[in-house]
């Protein structure tokens, strides 16, 4: 493509922690970008907010904010708006109403600043169709960019997949466990299975958490770039997933997790790591249960016959990697998401 448009992503600090980079926008646009990038549509590069100056947007077409709230990202917006560019403000949360879980803490001040970038920006997207109908209320033109899955960049091999010894059940999590009724009783559920089957150990890829002292054989892997920790999880030969997230058992909480995303279901089917998700709206809409994974609901008793199912079920386990692999093929590329980006970044009718 001549004259590629060149896309500026404004980088910011961590909402959930103060030390950190943004982990949102990699695992959200990172795929994406890097996706349009190889097949020619567009250039793009990263500058952390505070370091964008208006020499700099002048090399731009478009600048992308994702779940931003800070002055300085008004600021940035009002500069590209006044140079012309397309900005566009994502959200893949309903992070204007946090639910108690989270570590995130948003006063007024910046609470103003999301719905002012909000409506000032060229463009608003989200991640799913929950979210677009709550942004709607705030501005009525807002467009659909699903998350996906990069298969070409980062491929797995189903000739390749195997269960490492000792097994492995992987557990990723940032931003406070998702969980609030069933919170005490999913950590004893974990603790309990891990006494019976003394072979089994848990890697646990994210934040920390409070419980993670009285769970035996917790191995914590901490953090690493999007691509390097889908790399690392691919080969690590993990038994299955763990996939917790509060459903109707925490009502205050359902519309926050109804406006997530299913990327741990795309990232984990698309790598050949079967799950168990809680039948919270996000995966029951994703994964058709006893073929793509397991959907269980938020009890102890559901969710212990679910791991000892798994555990002692291996001909199920390979049945559920295949499938969801499969899926998230058909279901989870980056070709649509990327030709409605690009005709959002050049003004075009993504329609």
């Amino acid at each position: 493509m001549l004259n590629k448009p060149r896309l500026l992503v404004v980088q910011r600090i961590s909402l959930s922690h103060d030390r950190l980079m943004s982990r949102s926008i990699a695992a959200r646009f990172g795929p994406l970008l890097n996706y349009m990038a190889s097949h020619d549509m567009l250039e793009w590069e990263e500058i952390v907010e505070n370091d964008v100056t208006v020499g700099q947007l002048r090399r731009f077409d478009a600048v992308l904010f994702n779940k931003h709230s800070s002055n300085r990202a008004t600021d940035v917006m009002r500069m590209a708006n006044d140079l012309g560019l397309r900005t566009i403000y994502d959200m893949d949360d309903w992070i204007i109403d946090l639910p108690m879980y989270s570590v995130t803490d948003l006063n007024d001040d910046l609470l103003a600043n999301i719905t002012w970038l909000i409506r000032q920006a060229s463009i608003a997207t989200v991640s799913n169709e929950t979210l677009r109908d709550k942004l709607r209320k705030i501005r009525p033109s807002v467009v659909v960019i699903p998350n996906g899955f990069d298969h070409q960049a980062l491929p797995s091999d189903p000739s390749r997949w195997y269960e490492s010894r000792p097994p492995k059940i992987l557990f990723s999590n940032t931003d406070g466990i998702k969980l609030v009724q069933f919170r005490k009783e999913f950590f004893k559920v974990i603790v309990e299975f891990l006494e019976r089957h003394r072979d089994i150990a848990l890697e646990f890829w994210g934040d920390g958490f409070p419980e993670m002292s009285r769970i035996p054989r917790l191995v914590s892997k901490g953090f690493l770039e999007n691509a390097a920790y889908k790399a690392a999880i691919r080969d690590a030969g993990y038994m299955f997933s763990i996939v917790p997230l509060g459903g109707r058992e925490d009502p205050d909480a359902l519309f926050f997790n109804s406006c997530k995303s299913c990327i741990k279901y795309i990232d984990y089917g698309s790598l050949g790591i079967p799950g168990i998700y809680s039948r919270s709206p996000v995966y029951e809409e994703a994964v058709s249960h006893g073929k793509t994974g397991l959907l269980v609901n938020n009890t102890a008793e559901d969710w212990a016959n679910a791991m000892e199912e798994l555990y002692n079920d291996q001909q199920l386990r390979n049945s559920l990697r295949l499938k969801a692999y499969a899926d998230t093929h058909e279901r989870f590329g980056l070709a649509g998401p990327a030709t409605t980006f690009l005709r959002l970044i050049t003004g075009e009718n993504p329609a």
